[in-house]
């Protein structure tokens, strides 16, 4: 199995699947660009126990850290039949945002970008649960530990994380897809001076665009779930 250890890069992983860290901030006008070159990045975002999911679209001129884009004059983006209104902030440029209840959400959707010249451009994707299937309450610390969850087909591109949280001793394994468990070896185990470990696992998609411009684009989709406690045995 393909494991890489990524010890204290959880937060800055995160980070960076949400925003490309040298990604520009400025605003322009999207009639005031080729339209060709326009990318496309479409960002799903939901945490367990939230009420709702978050769907972000940006365009950005040049690829996906350039100048972001308003959309002018006709030129529009809808998600599942809705137009979205356009929103800002100083450190993520300008963005369309919407939020959808997560107990309606399962299934498939459609983002449809418009751009001046009339061209639509018609994106689905699936939206599954993400749970762990073989939760367990207690574990040996001197046995590996084996966490399975359930999931989207997975491909190459996708993975799955798992970390330690409220530990001086913290660790961190990212798992590429499609393989659907995570070895936490024994040997992190034991070094864990309490007698529980808080655990928390997000898994991360990138489902590639039917349609778009020659400039390309993604669907990223971020799943995470609620901490679980394991009481750890001797």
């Amino acid at each position: 199995m393909k494991m890489k250890v990524k010890a204290f890069l959880a937060g800055l992983i995160s980070l960076a699947f949400v925003f490309t860290a040298c990604s520009s901030n400025e605003i322009g006008d999207s009639k005031d660009v080729n339209q060709d070159k326009i990318y496309m990045d479409y960002y799903i975002s939901h945490t367990e126990g939230d009420e709702y999911v978050d769907i972000t679209c940006q365009f950005r001129f040049a690829g996906n850290s350039g100048t972001t884009l308003v959309l002018s004059d006709d030129s529009k983006v809808e998600f599942d039949g809705e137009k979205l209104k356009v929103d800002s902030s100083v450190g993520g440029g300008a963005y369309y945002k919407i939020h959808k209840p997560v107990s309606s959400f399962y299934g498939k959707h459609i983002i449809r970008f418009t751009n001046t010249d009339g061209k639509r451009f018609e994106n689905e994707f699936g939206f599954v649960p993400f749970a762990l299937t073989n939760l367990t309450r207690e574990a040996d610390r001197t046995k590996d530990l084996r966490i399975t969850y359930q999931s989207a087909p997975l491909t190459k591109a996708d993975h799955t994380e798992v970390y330690s949280t409220d530990t001086d001793s913290s660790f961190h394994f990212s798992q590429d897809g499609p393989v659907s468990d995570i070895v936490i070896p024994a040997r992190e185990l034991m070094r864990q001076k309490r007698k529980d470990l808080s655990l928390e696992c997000k898994l991360y998609r990138e489902v590639e665009l039917q349609q778009s411009a020659s400039e390309g684009g993604l669907i990223r989709i971020r799943q995470e779930l609620k901490p679980v406690k394991i009481k750890l045995l001797p």
